[in-house]
């Protein structure tokens, strides 16, 4: 007698991304995609599909959570927050730039349903603009893009490596930081990010999904163990109300804002997304469900990792004043819980979200390389546009490397000046930001008409968000350029980010002079597919449609008059057919032929309804049995 075997019941954790696709959140975006069975944008744009289209929107989610990281981005800039306003700043502005994010995250979203492309917000800038200023937009908004992407990537390592040596100091709280050490492991971490995202990017969906499960579990372990092992706690009072400005030297109105930093610094990397556009499965529906939710997703846990860091947080003199040169974070665990073994479980539990948003930031780097490559921004753009099969999945490798040797260059620098150092980091987020700000701006300039027909729209609510997230770019910009801390302020801790910033502005201008403005394309669309879609949503069948030259087609109308003369320039015009250009369609109605309309920005529709099978070829001909009508009829 044969037994049955049953199958092994689900890993307690396989519901959880289920549950995130059933999610009230997940739903409302859902709602708000159009219904209408309309064709994929895919083919908008005249590129080759090098990459291949294998991420989902779970993938999406998860490559969102690794780069914002939200439990070591916020312990990382904890310092900040606490020197700015403690309670209140770390709270409250985690709201506002929570909810100001969203707001640019939907703004992005409409449009990159529109236009799918991995070249993101500088082809938005380009499609967006004013056809004048279309070209320069694009570049400059390009340029901050992949500025932003190669710092970013640095700032995340670099301050993964600094978390990562500070923990030596949790057993006795005495440390003193060594920056070659810390620049030997940034080395360590950029290099095993490289070898994951050269050697294993066929899984990065499982990659991605793992970061999703890792950062949950991560938050939910350590607030357990905060509030389990904790030797006291905070009121209720105290955690909502609390406001220490003592520090900072700043009015207590500008010091809110400036601590506002600590947020906007985690809460950047989702324009990052939208350059692995060309890797995602029907990308103008799947970006903009995956982005948003990343965002929505990633603003819920970090207030679920604040509240019971507040819950347990120590004096401030105890972080800020006694040991400098440790991290907040390591010695909250470690004074909250007085355990070594608990502080370095949770610090090892932080060590895997750095490792994850490493990998993740590397990657959208390497893609946003690729992409300025593919348009000409970047010089000797073909060797950076070079796509390679590794191990049955296909990746830039070039980009990859190239932007792994840009890591490497630049945190040099923190030898030379920490200062300098600091001010690239600072800039990667007002890189990062300007760039995202600039299309939204295009945009609403253009009076939101170029994107009628988005998959995930607005509506009514476009103009307000849209304004909304135009506002924050304009006011994050600034408040990234303040120090954190005036009191007894020196040369050395000033920011000096706008200065940097001004450098980037300056090498990208210097840059569009000397080889953008010949080689630099921009996004191309392809302006047949348009055609053929909007012929199909009409429900005519195009597959009887024959694809001619403009000049042939006009020629051919004027000229010839008899069947014979009509039938041998057909064969001319289908032989044209693949080669790039304007392009007309050319169909017959009934039997009788009519005049092309010479502009070019119509199509010429002709058909009737019955067709013929040229044996001697492999597609209908349009023009078989011409009969010729007395009277001219």
């Amino acid at each position: 007698m044969s037994e049955t075997v049953s199958e092994p019941p689900p890993a307690y954790s396989s519901h959880i991304i289920s549950d995130i696709g059933s999610s009230a959140p997940v739903r409302f975006i859902g709602s708000l995609i159009d219904d209408d069975d309309s064709a994929e944008h895919v083919e908008h744009f005249k590129y080759k599909q090098d990459l291949e289209r294998k991420l989902t929107v779970t993938s999406v989610i998860g490559l969102g959570f690794s780069v914002m990281g939200v439990p070591f981005g916020l312990s990382s800039t904890l310092w900040i927050s606490l020197m700015d306003g403690a309670n209140v700043t770390l709270l409250y502005g985690w709201l506002i730039v929570g909810i100001f994010s969203i707001c640019v995250t939907l703004s992005l979203s409409e449009i990159i349903s529109k236009y799918p492309t991995a070249g993101g917000v500088y082809h938005f800038s380009a499609l967006l603009s004013n056809e004048k200023y279309s070209s320069i937009s694009s570049w400059f908004t390009g340029w901050f893009l992949l500025i932003g992407n190669w710092t970013y990537a640095i700032s995340i390592m670099f301050a993964g490596s600094q978390f990562i040596l500070s923990v030596f100091g949790l057993k006795d709280l005495v440390y003193n930081e060594n920056s070659f050490l810390v620049l030997m492991v940034f080395m360590i971490i950029l290099l095993f990010s490289g070898f994951i995202n050269f050697y294993f990017a066929r899984y990065l969906e499982k990659i991605n999904r793992a970061c999703i499960y890792w950062t949950i579990y991560t938050v939910l372990a350590i607030d357990f163990l905060l509030i389990f092992y904790a030797k006291r706690t905070n009121s209720i009072k105290s955690i909502l109300t609390t406001f220490d400005n003592s520090r900072s030297g700043w009015p207590d109105g500008i010091a809110f804002m400036v601590g506002l930093q600590s947020s906007s610094f985690t809460l950047t990397g989702y324009g990052m997304l939208f350059s692995m556009t060309d890797e995602v499965k029907n990308p103008e529906r799947n970006m903009p469900k995956g982005a948003i939710s990343a965002v929505l997703m990633a603003t819920i846990t970090g207030f679920i990792f604040i509240i019971p860091i507040l819950t347990i947080l120590p004096e401030l003199k105890l972080l800020l004043d006694e040991n400098p040169n440790i991290m907040p974070i390591d010695l909250v665990f470690k004074l909250a819980t007085e355990s070594y073994l608990i502080s370095f479980l949770m610090a090892c539990l932080m060590i895997g979200t750095v490792i994850f948003q490493s990998i993740g930031s590397l990657t959208t780097a390497s893609r946003s390389t690729y992409a300025l490559a593919r348009d000409g921004a970047l010089p000797m753009s073909h060797l950076f546009t070079t796509v390679n099969s590794i191990e049955a999945y296909t990746i830039p490798r070039n980009a990859l490397f190239l932007s792994m040797a840009v890591c490497a260059v630049i945190s040099l620098l923190s030898l030379v000046s920490q200062s300098a150092f600091n001010a690239f980091m600072g800039a990667a987020v007002i890189s990062l930001t300007i760039a995202n700000g600039i299309p939204i701006l295009c945009l609403m300039l253009n009076k939101r008409k170029k994107i009628k027909g988005a998959a995930f729209r607005l509506r009514r609510l476009g103009w307000i968000i849209n304004g909304i997230a135009v506002a924050w770019v304009c006011l994050c910009s600034i408040i990234l350029c303040f120090p954190p801390v005036i009191k007894n302020l020196t040369w050395r801790k000033m920011n000096y980010a706008l200065l940097v910033m001004i450098l980037f502005t300056g090498i990208s201008t210097l840059g569009f002079i000397t080889w953008g403005k010949k080689s630099f394309t921009g996004p191309s669309i392809d302006e047949d597919y348009f055609e053929i879609n909007n012929m199909e949503m009409a429900r005519i069948d195009t597959s009887k449609f024959v694809i001619a030259d403009e000049e042939d087609l006009e020629q051919d109308v004027k000229e010839h008059e008899e069947e014979d003369i009509v039938e041998n320039k057909l064969k001319e015009m289908q032989k044209k057919s693949k080669m790039k250009g304007n392009k007309k369609y050319l169909p017959l109605e009934g039997n009788s032929r009519e005049r092309a309309d010479s502009d070019s920005d119509t199509i010429d529709v002709r058909f009737r309804n019955s067709f013929q099978n040229d044996n001697n070829s492999d597609e209908q001909t349009l023009f078989d049995d011409v009969e010729h009508k007395p009277d001219g009829s």
